[in-house]
C-alpha cells in the first residue's frame, strides 16, 4: 500500500500563525507538541539511520501519538469556520 507522509513544518507554521496572530491557547499547546518532536529530531540528527528510527520509535512516537489524539479532541471543541478550524 501507499503511506502518505507530510512535512511536520507545514503543519506546525499553521499553529505558529494561530497563535502568534490570535494568541491561540491551541496553537501554543501545539507547538508544544512539536517541540518535543523536534528535540528528538535535533539529538539524533547525526546518528545512524537505525539509531534514528529507534529513537524515533523509542520517543517521537507517543509523543506524535499524543497530538494526534490531543487534536481530535480539541477539533471536537472548536466551530467550524474559526480560525482554529
Amino acid at each position: 500500500g501507499v503511506t502518505e507522509v507530510g512535512c511536520m513544518a507545514h503543519a506546525r507554521r499553521k499553529f505558529h500563525e494561530l497563535w502568534a496572530n490570535h494568541g491561540s491557547q491551541v496553537g501554543e499547546q501545539a507547538l508544544k507538541f512539536f517541540g518535543e518532536l523536534y528535540d528528538v529530531e535535533r539529538e539524533v540528527a547525526k546518528a545512524h539511520s537505525q539509531a534514528r528510527l529507534e529513537a524515533r520509535r523509542r520517543r517521537s512516537r507517543p509523543v506524535a501519538d499524543a497530538l494526534h489524539q490531543w487534536m481530535g479532541q480539541q477539533r471536537q471543541k472548536i466551530p467550524d469556520g474559526s480560525a482554529t478550524a
